[in-house]
């Protein structure tokens, strides 16, 4: 069979292809932007609320186009390091050593293009015939989507459990060790926090829980806390993975500075992992990309340190950095927890997860999809089919939860990365009075009403962003 990406487009083949391609997903959020774009393009509505986007709302601060475009200058064009040039590695090291409490040297980093990358190359390295791989389930769905093409059969879910009063989903410990317990081969375990989708983020115990399971069932962790810096309640960095005795050993840790630096175009990330993973790694670079552009390489330096090459220094800007993207830190912050209370206000239609990190939450629907108006009505019985209906006929752009994995399913994605007062704020206002008339036209009472969603949103606004 031809996978379905090929066959809904009428795309065939004249030579057999391989046969995993059905198990290879994809990130919706690319697929879905597209179909926003045309919506937008349409006409159809003045304007088109972004929720959909884990892009960042701000842009890449100056000091790090000032240092891309000197070393442009400086003719910096050549090819770069396979693994990163020894300065840039050392200046990453030196500051994952000071932030995680473990000593990291030159030879644990290596720069990548992107964060995913090191995905693929996780499985690729370490996963053999009858091994398993653990994902969590939702999740970032590239981790699905790559181990069931390398992997189909031997991937297993890590399930967050539903409450079924407060519709919450909540990852427990007990359960991967379940699983652990009961699959033999076992091989690697995602793990990504802060989380997307749900913007959750697990403290110091869950983790110190979880790091006792690798130490028993010896299995790797591919740790993504690409988010790290996104952390709300007064945390500079979440707790990571690394600074648990011993957990060096038994980690691949993605990061980069896609997020935190506001560089998502960029396409520039780093591992940390133990020097033998990072030599196949280095092996994988050569085969598949070569390289990190070397003008890249000098910026991913000089946030941590000072870089000079090829007779050209380049001076550190991390501080004057930091200082832009700290303001950018709580900004988010204040837009999650803006967002979180006014999806509140549809409590117990919309039942909203606390904003924890990242720029992310992951409402409950399900009692917006059982309403008798969207079921017999419109005919909606999914939240993908939500989600759609949002886009085309009320201009809101979100994901479906179910895109993140099947425990998704009733729940929508929100971002807040968006600029403030052109989306967060009037899309708040849209996305209330829009699930207002879907209650309304059930003859339901709704927990407000319309005419006062422009009033509570404004008390909103005073108490987060006065």
């Amino acid at each position: 069979m031809l996978p379905k990406f090929l066959t809904d487009k009428n795309l065939t083949p004249n030579v057999t292809i391989n046969p995993s391609l059905n198990y290879l997903g994809t990130e919706s959020a690319f697929d879905f932007g597209a179909k926003v774009m045309e919506v937008e393009k349409s006409g159809k509505f003045p304007q088109i609320y972004k929720f959909h986007v884990g892009d960042t709302g701000p842009k890449t601060p100056e000091p790090i186009i000032n240092t891309a475009i000197k070393a442009l200058q400086d003719k910096q064009t050549k090819y770069g390091h396979f693994a990163g040039y020894p300065q840039v590695r050392e200046n990453i090291a030196r500051y994952w050593s000071k932030t995680r409490g473990v000593n990291i040297t030159k030879d644990n980093v290596m720069l990548q293009p992107g964060g995913k990358p090191v995905i693929e190359m996780s499985i690729q390295a370490l996963v053999a015939p009858g091994d398993k791989i653990i994902v969590q389930n939702p999740g970032y769905p590239i981790y699905a989507s790559l181990a069931e093409f390398y992997n189909h059969g031997n991937v297993l879910n890590w399930n967050a459990r539903r409450d079924e009063n407060k519709n919450t989903l909540e990852f427990e410990v007990e359960d991967l060790k379940k699983i652990l317990s009961e699959n033999n081969q076992v091989k690697l375990l995602m793990l990504n926090t802060p989380q997307n989708p749900t913007g959750m983020v697990f403290g110091k115990e869950k983790l110190e829980q979880i790091a006792e399971l690798v130490r028993e069932y010896k299995c790797f962790v591919v740790f993504d806390d690409i988010y790290d810096q996104i952390v709300f309640g007064g945390d500079k960095h979440q707790f990571s993975f690394l600074s648990l005795p011993g957990m060096l050993d038994y980690t691949i840790n993605l990061n980069g500075f896609s997020k935190n630096f506001a560089m998502t175009g960029w396409r520039l990330g780093f591992i940390v992992a133990p020097t033998w993973v990072i030599e196949i790694f280095g092996k994988f670079a050569i085969n598949k990309y070569t390289a990190v552009p070397r003008f890249s390489q000098i910026v991913a330096g000089v946030i941590f340190g000072e870089v000079e090459l090829d007779g050209c220094k380049y001076e550190y800007i991390g501080d004057k950095v930091q200082e832009i993207i700290n303001k950018d830190f709580i900004q988010y912050e204040n837009k999650g927890k803006f967002v979180e209370a006014a999806l509140r206000l549809l409590s117990p239609y919309v039942v909203p997860n606390v904003a924890e990190g990242a720029f992310y939450l992951f409402p409950s629907f399900h009692k917006v999809l059982d309403l008798p108006y969207v079921k017999n009505d419109l005919k909606i019985k999914s939240d993908k089919q939500l989600v759609d209906w949002l886009l085309t006929e009320k201009g809101i752009a979100t994901l479906a939860g179910s895109d993140f994995g099947s425990m998704g399913a009733g729940f929508v994605r929100f971002s807040y990365a968006e600029d403030r007062d052109n989306h967060i704020i009037p899309g708040m206002k849209h996305v209330l009075k829009v699930v207002i008339e879907l209650i309304e036209k059930s003859n339901a009472t709704p927990p407000l009403l319309a005419a006062d969603v422009d009033t509570k949103i404004e008390e909103l606004v005073k108490k987060y962003f006065a």
